[in-house]
């Protein structure tokens, strides 16, 4: 038996394409409106390098200061939505002339390179943050002396034994840096290293005395490169210490196998690198390979991960650290 044809409802077809027309647009919407979504809240992530524009520049804090220094408005704009612009730094910034780009302008400033050592040095009295800047811009007052103090009582060298270790009836460290020096040092001897430390808290009057003597003997230029004034020494915080390990000389450390795990572990708990070779510029100081100073935790992973000084992490803060 032949079959039938089938008859194609035209009808149907035509109420259908309308349909399906809606149908993948609204598809089309809902994709529109996930990927705008989606964009927005990629740019409200925190790092993430978007800025929001300035409607009105010359409402922006600093402007006036900025603008008779002599920066063009997209120079200001630029500067003044950098996340560590200080406004109150403002006249600063518009006379420094030591940098090639308006990011290293303020960075510069804001780690006071603008002005000459020992210059308007700041007095620093609040001692409870552990990453207290203390060089030749800012001091501890005259006298200083840290309330926590521990004696240390393991892992110290001994005076008269151990090559240039200070000298002094016993070594000290402020306790939150002490207990997190010996979680370090134990770590070492694990990996067959064995940590002294040299030097730790000195009072203001022994610093006063070393600088004095080396002054004296080597001129102050040379003195002011590698010993602080006093005041201006972070041992005198007793925040910093001085190290060597396996018997070395400590001021060539960096030489023996051993110095890589110490630099690479020391962010870990809690200690920096406090004058890197590459960054005199920015210290102000020589090159010490020995000298580590505890800023906590924290403070230490964010300096390590950055390749940053303590100058570089208090200079790429949001709001300027006052002190009291």
């Amino acid at each position: 038996m032949a079959k039938k044809k089938r008859k194609v409802r035209y009808d149907r077809i035509i109420i259908l394409i309308p349909g399906c027309a809606l149908i993948i647009g609204a598809i089309f919407m809902g994709i529109s409106c996930i990927t705008d979504e989606n964009k927005t809240q990629t740019s409200d992530q925190p790092g993430n390098s978007a800025k929001e524009p300035v409607k009105d520049i010359t409402q922006v804090e600093g402007y006036q200061i900025l603008k008779d220094g002599g920066l063009s408005d997209e120079q200001i704009e630029e500067m003044t939505t950098l996340s560590n612009y200080w406004p109150q730094r403002a006249q600063r910034y518009a006379a420094y002339q030591g940098a090639e780009t308006v990011e290293l302008t303020v960075l510069h400033v804001n780690m006071d390179l603008d002005l000459e050592p020992y210059e308007n040095s700041v007095t620093v009295t609040d001692d409870a943050d552990m990453t207290l800047l203390v060089n030749k811009s800012h001091a501890l007052p005259e006298g200083y002396v840290p309330a926590d103090l521990g004696v240390m009582e393991q892992y110290a060298c001994v005076a008269g034994e151990d090559y240039s270790c200070q000298d002094v009836a016993y070594m000290e460290l402020r306790s939150e840096a002490l207990n997190a020096y010996y979680q370090w040092c134990q770590a070492a001897q694990e990996q067959g290293i064995s940590i002294r430390a040299i030097a730790g808290y000195r009072s203001y009057d022994y610093q006063a005395g070393l600088w004095n003597y080396n002054a004296g003997l080597y001129g102050e230029e040379y003195a002011d490169l590698y010993y602080a004034r006093p005041g201006q020494s972070e041992h005198n915080s007793g925040l910093a210490v001085d190290i060597t390990f396996n018997g070395h000389n400590f001021n060539e450390i960096e030489l023996y196998d051993g110095y890589e795990w110490i630099l690479s572990s020391a962010h870990d708990y809690g200690f920096i690198l406090r004058y890197p070779e590459e960054k005199q510029d920015i210290t102000r100081y020589g090159y010490e390979s020995w000298h580590f100073r505890y800023v906590g935790k924290d403070a230490a992973k964010i300096i390590y991960d950055n390749n940053w000084t303590l100058e570089e992490y208090h200079g790429s803060q949001k709001k300027e650290k006052t002190q009291n």
